[in-house]
């Protein structure tokens, strides 16, 4: 589990390190189905998490919060089944 947010943290920096002035988008799926989408916006250093299993927003200020975010959002669709 730990190399799920590894993972899952070094999309988030890669969206960071990019230069592209435009706001950068990952999507994360598990099993082929989506999950999540994270927004990065350059100009505040902001991220947006938006869950799609319930329909959710949230805003974070900090990497590590929107990785956790996004790790738990995976884990709660894995046990699931």
């Amino acid at each position: 589990m730990d190399t799920d947010l590894s993972q899952i943290i070094n999309r988030l920096v890669a969206m960071v390190d990019d230069r592209h002035p435009g706001v950068q988008s990952r999507m994360f799926n598990l099993y082929g189905i989506p999950l999540c989408e994270v927004q990065y916006f350059p100009k505040n250093h902001r991220f947006r998490v938006e869950k799609f299993r319930p329909e959710q927003h949230f805003e974070f200020d900090k990497l590590d919060l929107a990785a956790i975010e996004i790790y738990q959002c995976l884990e709660d669709f894995r046990e699931s089944f």
